[in-house]
């Protein structure tokens, strides 16, 4: 099969909602002064209403989120002070995680300790992966293939497992307790159908990102390379004879080496590595 017909699926597919929602996140962040409150006062009388009064509400440039170790929901500058329903719907949205993590809700809080697992594992996994092409190198033997299938599997296995986690915990904040907030007191009838599509938008990213994790765990779970010759091999009828075993007998025993996954990325990454080295030591 062709690449293109494999990269354009996967492209679509995490490019698409990402797309849409952007399209439609602006396309409701205009000002409406109908509206009772901006991001931040919306999002100061929800904490209290819970008896959150000391979750703090702040400006960042990192996005919108709500922040557990510090206990504060951060709403970009774009939206923080301003009455549109994007800002509102966000807003309502980030306030229902500081609820989650009030209330011990349970995807919530293996959602974080499953991203910190994964952060740990994909630090450790990215080290074992630079250090392959190194270690095969310098020593005699190259790293046999499982050490660098086991680590690969385990830093894209923990990262699939906390965007998975994250999917019951954005849909809970979302629509079981955002969209029920603003229905109440603060979003008219004809304004609940556009925050429903708000919200719809971004959990299909998140959806999206969790589809795209597993895309990148699959190829690490198939067979191993050269595990189809080898069955084939084994299934050969013992009476059969081939030239190539008839040349062997008469050739002395040879160590044949099969190229794996460490010898590809020791062409991959290695010898790439090494010229930059000798370059800029030249330079030097």
């Amino acid at each position: 099969m062709h690449p293109v017909l494999v990269l354009i699926p996967v492209a679509t597919l995490f490019l698409g909602p990402r797309l849409w929602a952007n399209h439609v996140l602006r396309q409701h962040n205009r000002q409406e002064e109908d509206l009772p409150l901006t991001a931040r006062e919306l999002a100061r009388e929800l904490l209290d209403a819970h008896d959150l009064q000391q979750v703090r509400v702040e400006s960042t440039d990192l996005g919108d989120h709500y922040d557990p170790r510090t206990r504060a929901v951060r709403l970009a500058r774009d939206k923080i002070d301003r009455k549109s329903l994007t800002a509102l719907t966000t807003a309502a949205h980030e306030v229902a995680h500081a609820i989650q993590h009030a209330s011990d809700y349970g995807p919530f809080i293996w959602r974080g300790r499953l991203a910190r697992v994964a952060r740990v594992a994909g630090e450790a996994g990215f080290v074992l992966l630079l250090a392959v092409p190194v270690t095969a190198m310098t020593g005699r033997r190259p790293v046999p293939p499982e050490v660098v299938g086991t680590a690969a599997l385990t830093m894209l296995g923990t990262g699939m497992a906390a965007q998975l986690a994250a999917l019951p915990s954005e849909l809970d904040a979302s629509f079981t307790r955002a969209l029920p907030m603003l229905e109440e007191n603060y979003i008219d009838a004809e304004q609940v159908q556009a925050a429903r599509q708000i919200l719809t938008a971004c959990s299909m990213t998140y959806i999206a990102s969790s589809l795209l994790s597993i895309l990148h765990v699959w190829p690490w779970l198939g067979p191993k390379p050269g595990a189809t010759a080898l069955q084939a091999g084994l299934t050969r009828p013992t009476g059969t004879r081939t030239r190539y075993h008839e040349h062997n007998r008469r050739q002395p025993a040879r160590r044949h080496r099969r190229p794996g996954t460490a010898a590809a990325l020791v062409r991959k990454y290695g010898k790439p590595l090494i010229r930059e080295w000798i370059r800029l030591s030249r330079q030097g």
